[in-house]
């Protein structure tokens, strides 16, 4: 059940160091972020329009999105496991947490790339 499983074969060594990892991606995205946002002059539209504007800002912001979705979906199956013990209600509760991340993902990669 968790994010990098392949079968029934998983490592939770495998697992840790991915949550390790992408949380340091998230954290560098906002970092640069936030630097991004206090050098605009004003907020206007064409202002936060311009600033997701750049390729690798998106390419970026896609990747992280995308270990966000991984992530979350890796945290659900952890809290699913440790605290929720009725076999059919934990099913149901990652069908629904990946569901969320998914659309998540779709909705975010389409503002990124369609919209702006």
């Amino acid at each position: 059940m968790g994010v990098m499983s392949l079968g029934k074969s998983r490592s939770g060594t495998k697992e840790w160091v991915f949550q390790r990892l992408s949380n340091v991606a998230i954290c560098l995205w906002g970092v640069i972020f936030i630097g991004l946002v206090l050098t605009l002059d004003s907020a206007t539209f064409s202002d936060w329009k311009g600033l997701f504007s750049p390729t690798w800002f998106k390419v970026y912001s896609s990747i992280t999105l995308v270990m966000v979705c991984l992530n979350s979906v890796l945290a659900g199956w952890q809290i699913g496991t440790d605290y929720i013990k009725p076999t059919c209600v934990n099913r149901f509760y990652m069908v629904a947490v990946k569901l969320v991340s998914l659309a998540y993902v779709a909705f975010g990669l389409y503002i990124l790339w369609i919209v702006s």
